[in-house]
């Protein structure tokens, strides 16, 4: 899809959140927490990363957060245009669910988390499972569909 059709699919927007958040920051904390395990799950779009990469890169190192991110490197949105082609499929499947993960976790008040990288460390792994059956399921899909496929390079060392 060309960046210029990709421009008009937002997926979050930290204002959206603001009534129910009470403030900004707040607002932005669990938006930028699925920023930041984008950010280091190589999810991001080229544009992205060469756009903000000294922010990206500082969430990748865990000096700034993923909020900090969101606001200044993505204006306190997410939209196609800063995931790569893999982030945008995953994002599509799963992020509709997200805040439900994050209550999951979290409790159920979503902008009451502190904006840590202990919490962080937290709702990762729930994201990274998520990717990982989304992942399988593709790799299912396909097989299917190409009449059984490459077996996965695990399933050769059986």
């Amino acid at each position: 899809m060309p960046l210029s059709q990709m421009q008009g699919i937002v997926y979050d927007d930290v204002g959206l959140h603001l009534e129910a958040a009470t403030s900004f920051d707040r607002a932005a904390v669990p938006l930028g927490m699925y920023l930041a395990w984008c950010a280091n799950h190589q999810l991001l779009s080229e544009t992205l990363a060469e756009h903000a990469a000294g922010l990206v890169m500082r969430v990748r190192f865990r000096e700034i957060t993923g909020s900090e991110l969101a606001v200044a490197g993505c204006a306190g949105v997410l939209a196609a245009e800063h995931l790569s082609t893999e982030g945008r499929a995953f994002t599509e499947h799963y992020y509709p669910s997200y805040l439900d993960e994050f209550r999951a976790e979290f409790g159920s008040d979503p902008y009451a988390v502190e904006d840590d990288w202990d919490h962080y460390d937290r709702i990762a792994p729930r994201l990274t499972r998520a990717l990982m059956r989304f992942r399988q399921q593709a790799d299912d899909d396909g097989a299917a569909g190409s009449g059984g496929g490459k077996p996965s390079w695990w399933k050769i060392w059986r």
